[in-house]
């Protein structure tokens, strides 16, 4: 079904005979977004197993330059890598569209959960929650695979490089983790945010760099002949017009509606560091500016969404602007600006992601970008072991709350991760097929011992 509907789209903007990895972008985009549970971080691998090698149409070298590329500007990951990779394999179009259909899932899910919130209340979030410890289990293992690809073979300078990456990222979340499953606080560690190793790491990649150039001499052209960064430009131009559109329609509705959208296009400029980020951010310019009450958007915005596949940022606004324009008009109004601020999100990260890449694009082959693309993965290797910490103590706390003592909890999560890992390898059932099973086990398990 998701095959089906991604190749409608595209054949209805782009042709019916589109074929290859452009014909196959938007069903893979749609796909992540559906299965996309984690966020951010956690998905790189799914999407590098949808966009890397022949059926994606990408090399290795540059989905990392595109991870780059959406680790060190603002906005969702998943949208900016989307748009990133849909222009390089289809165009602009292509681009735009395959961020649009990564993020729509989540925040179409979320909006539609909490629109039907007064009727589902706290159990429709809870069966979210229960089945996602099951469900997020197979993005460990996809974390782990992609993790093990990278640095076998590689070297012990590699695994090196990994270790101090987790080290600054993620020794804090292991603390946490141990406080949760022993009650006793170890230590207050000062951690890294992703954005900030990802800085650190490209500080230290230009340092080397400059040396190294020093020693070769004048003498040895780095730079090779730039590609054309028009299709990155246009695709820019189409992301822009969207927010332009959204906005504009906003203050058709009125004033409020308009600066409300002018606000989630700004947050969104100002979301460094992926999702647990933008909750921040978002509580700064909605929760603190009066536009939303704390006890509605960390009782019902926040927990709705984290329980939901896609891109956090998107889902947080679009739920704030359904919130907002529910309570001054409405469900329709609130469905209508909750549209509005889906495509100001994804318009924007599309904006900066296809701007960053115009001009990456033009020095894609001198000394510092080749060594940027040979020891930036490594980085992101530490960066997703900490993710994978952070997934396995966000089941602990779900699991906690149905009663389930904390190692017994790990003991669970990881048996579940285990067992997706042993379904997968035999490679007789589809991706989605262990995600559903996974997560109707868990669902049934915490239900079970909760009754």
């Amino acid at each position: 079904m998701v095959g089906l509907v991604g190749s409608a789209v595209l054949r209805l903007t782009e042709g019916a005979d589109a074929t290859g990895p452009r014909h196959r972008h938007l069903p893979s985009m749609l796909k992540v977004g559906v299965i996309g549970f984690g966020g951010g971080s956690a998905l790189i691998p799914v999407l590098e197993r949808e966009l890397v090698g022949r059926r994606g149409g990408l090399d290795e070298r540059t989905f990392t330059q595109d991870t780059v590329i959406a680790n060190i500007t603002p906005g969702a990951l998943p949208t900016k890598l989307a748009a990133l990779s849909g222009v390089q394999v289809g165009g602009p179009v292509t681009a735009v569209l395959g961020a649009i259909l990564v993020s729509l899932p989540g925040a179409a899910l979320t909006v539609a959960l909490l629109a039907f919130f007064a009727a589902l209340g706290p159990t429709g979030i809870r069966t979210i929650e229960y089945a996602s410890i099951g469900i997020t289990a197979f993005i460990l293992v996809l974390l782990y695979r992609y993790v093990a690809k990278v640095l076998r073979g590689r070297g012990v300078a590699y695994a090196l490089i990994a270790l101090a990456a987790f080290a600054l990222t993620g020794t804090e979340k292991v603390l946490l983790l141990v406080t949760d499953v022993t009650g006793r606080r170890l230590a207050d560690v000062p951690e890294l945010s992703a954005l900030q190793l990802v800085v650190l790491a490209i500080a230290v990649i230009a340092v080397v760099s400059a040396v190294q150039r020093l020693r070769r001499g004048p003498g040895e052209r780095e730079e090779g002949r730039p590609s054309d960064p028009r299709r990155a430009l246009v695709g820019a131009g189409l992301a822009a017009a969207l927010v332009v559109v959204a906005i504009g329609g906003a203050f058709l509705l009125g004033a409020e509606p308009g600066a409300l959208l002018g606000l989630v296009g700004f947050s969104t400029l100002s979301s460094f560091g992926g999702g647990e980020a933008y909750t921040g951010v978002a509580d700064g310019f909605f929760v603190s500016g009066g536009l939303v009450e704390q006890s509605v958007f960390y009782g019902q915005i926040v927990p709705v969404s984290n329980a939901l596949p896609g891109p956090t940022l998107v889902k947080l606004a679009s739920a704030v602007s359904y919130a907002v324009g529910s309570d001054v008009g409405g469900a329709a109004l609130g469905i209508a600006l909750a549209a509005a601020a889906f495509l100001t999100t994804t318009g924007v990260c599309c904006v900066v992601a296809l701007g960053a890449l115009a001009g990456y694009d033009r020095a894609r082959n001198s000394l510092f970008v080749r060594n940027l693309g040979d020891y930036i993965l490594p980085v992101i290797c530490g960066l997703l072991a900490s993710v994978a910490v952070s997934i396995v103590h966000s089941g602990l706390r779900i699991a906690g709350e149905a009663g389930v003592p904390g190692p017994l909890a790990i003991v669970g999560v990881l048996a579940l991760a285990l067992l997706a890992a042993l379904v997968h390898r035999t490679g007789r059932l589809p991706d989605i097929a262990i995600i559903l099973a996974g997560g109707a086990l868990s669902l049934a398990v915490l239900l079970a011992l909760q009754g």
